[in-house]
């Protein structure tokens, strides 16, 4: 899964303690505006304003991939590109934790792993779909109106705010034209970003284990004119009680386990599509179980969910690593009989009921 990083603050990791996020009372209703919403017209600003280091990331990768770049009100922060393969994923984890793919330091009020974009190709697809996931935080993220989201699917460019950062997120490989040099011409280049459906973040619902499988998920988007990127807005990971009551058949159950015990989380369809997180941490469906309890497990160690149609296990930057035989991995494709190892400590396979 090729990926190249830049980072304004990578001397930083090093010496990074990952202390505990700052988590702010949030008691926002439905539809509410992200506080510290950036002002109309801003991303535009910023754009501008960082315009030489987006073009000249996007003229370098021509190839199928998705160019990231973070930037503050004071400058550019850091860069990404990923790249994207027939069959399978790319996910990049940003975050304040120093093994996050973007580690970004300066703002407290980023949990330690708040964010997964995640790529993936269709078979001659173009342009490439990509995901981004709220990692069940207590502020999600925003759209350029400042509306909180949990988790958008976009095949263009998309624009998003996460705490006191600007996302600007470029998919390439889709033109053979190079960016210009003149930022007026480029903004314009930019399509207007349609959502076909648009699910704001509720924070509430996340004390609640089990509160979001019942509810509605859009249907995937399908390809689009280029003058539109089309957003498909769902609710992103979600509490999976060990009993689902209501939530839809289940398609079949991970089963976790260490010399602590075993556990099995059944998993409906719904719930596949949003995503569920495996972890120690509160935020996580195995929170408080003794089969995750060891320290050697991250807080957020696990991400299982389903794109286009398979079932994947996204490693979200732990600190020890998700393992395979042949070695740790990033993603990997779960299917019946896998056995992922977590920070060597922890079983987790897939049996599937169909």
């Amino acid at each position: 899964m090729t990926r190249s990083v830049w980072l304004n603050r990578e001397h930083e990791r090093a010496h990074a303690r990952d202390d505990a996020t700052v988590v702010f009372p949030c008691r926002f209703a439905v539809g509410s505006v992200l506080p510290g919403a950036f002002a109309a017209g801003s991303f535009e600003r910023l754009f501008r304003e960082n315009y030489p280091a987006i073009r000249e990331l996007l003229n370098r990768h021509r190839e199928a991939g998705l160019a990231l770049v973070v930037v503050r009100k004071d400058g550019l922060e850091a860069s990404a590109w990923l790249a994207a393969k027939e069959g399978e994923i790319n996910p990049c984890i940003i975050g304040r934790h120093s093994s996050a793919d973007v580690f970004l330091p300066s703002d407290p009020s980023l949990s330690l792993r708040h964010l997964a974009v995640i790529l993936y190709r269709r078979e001659e697809e173009r342009p490439v779909r990509f995901r981004v996931l709220d990692l069940r935080t207590a502020t999600a993220f925003a759209d350029e109106e400042g509306n909180r989201l949990e988790a958008v699917e976009a095949q263009g460019p998309l624009m998003l705010q996460c705490a006191s950062f600007a996302i600007l997120l470029f998919p390439s490989g889709g033109s053979n034209e190079p960016w210009p040099e003149d930022p007026d011409v480029a903004w314009r280049r930019i399509p207007e970003r349609v959502y076909l459906e648009r699910e704001c973040a509720d924070p509430a619902r996340w004390l609640a284990p089990g509160g979001g499988a019942r509810r509605a998920v859009p249907q995937a988007i399908e390809a689009g004119d280029r003058n539109r990127t089309l957003v498909d807005s769902f609710p992103g990971p979600i509490f999976v009680p060990w009993v689902l009551e209501g939530s839809g058949r289940a398609r079949g159950e991970i089963v976790v386990s260490s010399s602590a015990g075993r556990v099995s989380l059944p998993l409906s369809v719904s719930a596949a599509r949003q995503g569920v997180l495996l972890g120690r941490y509160e935020r996580c469906d195995t929170a408080g179980l003794p089969v995750l309890s060891s320290w050697a497990l991250s807080r957020v160690h696990l991400l299982m969910i389903e794109l286009d149609g398979a079932l994947y296990a996204v490693d979200t930057a732990s600190k020890n690593g998700s393992w395979l035989e042949a070695g740790s991995v990033r993603a990997a494709r779960v299917e019946p009989g896998l056995r992922l190892m977590l920070a060597r400590h922890a079983t987790v396979e897939w049996r599937s009921f169909h």
